[in-house]
Parts: structure tokens; sequence; C-alpha cells
């Protein structure tokens, strides 16, 4: 009897491990925290994976965007879509709806911000960092300053001769942006027309391109060439020049010496954002976000 009743109570224990078994297996393989799962097997999973941001506008923040883009993607998972088209391409993408953010290196114009109202948004405006638009020059070009003044002229095509602003006796070669292009619009109203003191505009021989890359080709590829670009964008290979004898650097924008410099924005269509693009404008005012926007050569906020 003591031995019946030994292997009873070994196979009620059996059957007791065989219901837990049977029940685990049938539980869900994650187990959630509080911002982030993980699997049976101990892998995370990201608090974002499988939602989805798109981001179109300027071409001055693509690159900064697509590295703000890859630090949270690695940290928080999802996919983040960066895509460039100006800052008035990036507008008009939130108005119609084929983006969830647009990247701007100007403010909204009222007409866009109209046309917004009327397709129902309640457009947020974020500044993320701070720009200075440095002018470049061939490395063929001695002039090694410039004023407000004789930019615009230059632009104009007032001065079309190096020799005009102590250079060579060379052809004036001028680059600008195109209409899209936010830097093109600030730099046509705080350069070209002095601050919108006067109703100038861009040369007609000015060779308007759509990118800073771009510019950047055509001043490193040609002689004689005058061109403006983001801060971002400068390379130790290209030659720039100062303007109004100050040089276009983090320092000087911060303090506010050099002359042409401006805030760089993200605008979102609503108030109430997805998970994923509310998070991504937490990042970048996050210090890790603002430690990349100066890595890649802009102005911090702070």
């Amino acid at each position: 009897m003591k031995r019946s009743k030994f292997l009873s109570v070994i196979i009620v224990g059996i059957a007791a491990l065989l219901i837990n078994s049977m029940i685990l297996a049938g539980c869900k393989d994650t187990v959630k925290t509080s911002k982030e799962s993980v699997t049976a097997e101990g892998s995370k999973v990201l608090p974002y994976e499988g939602q989805e941001l798109v981001i179109s506008g300027s071409t001055t923040l693509l690159q900064v965007s697509e590295a703000w883009a890859s630090a949270f993607m690695e940290k928080y998972g999802g996919t983040i879509i960066v895509n460039g088209g100006g800052s008035g391409g990036g507008i008009a993408d939130m108005i119609n709806g084929i983006n969830d953010l647009a990247n701007a290196s100007r403010q909204i114009k009222d007409e866009e911000l109209q046309a917004a109202k009327d397709a129902g948004l309640d457009v947020q405006e974020y500044i993320v960092l701070y720009d200075g638009i440095a002018v470049i020059v061939s490395s063929n070009v001695s002039v090694e300053d410039l004023t407000i003044e004789e930019l615009s002229k230059i632009y104009t095509g007032e001065i079309t001769n190096w020799q005009d602003v102590g250079g060579d006796n060379a052809e004036i070669v001028v680059i600008a942006r195109d209409s899209s292009s936010g830097t093109g619009e600030y730099f046509l109203k705080e350069v070209v027309q002095l601050g919108k003191t006067v109703e100038n505009d861009y040369s007609e021989t000015a060779l308007r391109l759509q990118s800073n890359a771009d510019v950047v080709n055509q001043v490193k590829n040609n002689d004689n060439a005058i061109g403006y670009i983001g801060l971002g964008y400068l390379e130790e290979s290209l030659k720039t020049v100062k303007v109004e004898g100050v040089e276009p650097t983090v320092d000087t924008v911060k303090d506010g010496s050099y002359p042409i410099s401006r805030g760089l924005y993200v605008y979102a269509p609503d108030k109430e954002l997805s998970e994923i693009a509310q998070a991504y404008i937490d990042f970048i005012f996050s210090d890790e976000g603002q430690e990349i926007g100066l890595q890649e050569g802009f102005v911090p906020l702070k």
C-alpha cells in the first residue's frame, strides 16, 4: 500500500508538470515592458517597430535628417524615410498628405499656411537648429571678403567681373538655388534684396540649381564661380569668402556676428501626431539630437 501511494504521488506530480508546460507553450512569446518588449529568446522589440514616418523638404536639412533618422531607428525602431525636394516641395507634400513632416530652411509662407488651413490642417512650427549660409568660390578666385552690397550686385548682374571687387580680370560665374529652395529664397530676400529694402531679383544669367550638393560640385569643378550653401555642407576642399569681414562658422552664427544666418524648421500638419512622429520630434530636441546637428555643421538651439 505504501508503494502504491508513493507511485500515485509521483504520477500526480508529473501530470502537474505536464499541465504547466502546456500552459506556458500556449502563452504569447513576448512579455511587455514599459517601453519595449522582450521575446522568449531574450531579444528586444523596440517601441516603434512596425511604425513608419515619411519626411521630405529642405535639402539643407537632408543630411542631418538622415543622421537623426538613422540614430532614432537604431535606438527606438520603426522606419523613417527622408527625402529632399526643397522647402516648398516638403510643405506642399505636407498639405497634400504625402508626408508626415516637412523640413524647411525658411518659414512657411502666408499662402501655404492658408492652403493648409483650407485642407483642414493646424500646422505646427518647430525651430530645430540654426544655420549660416556660406559663400563659396572656385579655388582660383583670389577675393577673400565681400560685403552684402557687393554680393547683391554680383547676384543681380550689376557686377560681372572679379576685378570690380578686387580680384582678377575674369567674368564671374554666378550660381544660385532654384525657386523651390528655402535657402535660395532666404538669400534672395536678405542678400540680393538687401533685407527686402529693394525689389532686386537674381540675374537671368545666374545658374539656378536644385541642391547644396549641386552648388558644391559646380563651384569645385569650374573656374571663377561663386555660390552659396548651408553651413553643414562645407568641406575642407571648398574655399569660402568672408562676408562683412566675418567667416562662416558655428561660433560666428551662434554669437550673431555672421550676417547671413537663419533658423531651420520642421513643420507638422497638426498638434496631434503619430507616436513615431512625436517621438522623432522629441528626439531632435534631445541632447543627443542637438549634438547630431552640431556634428553635421549646424548650430544647436542651446
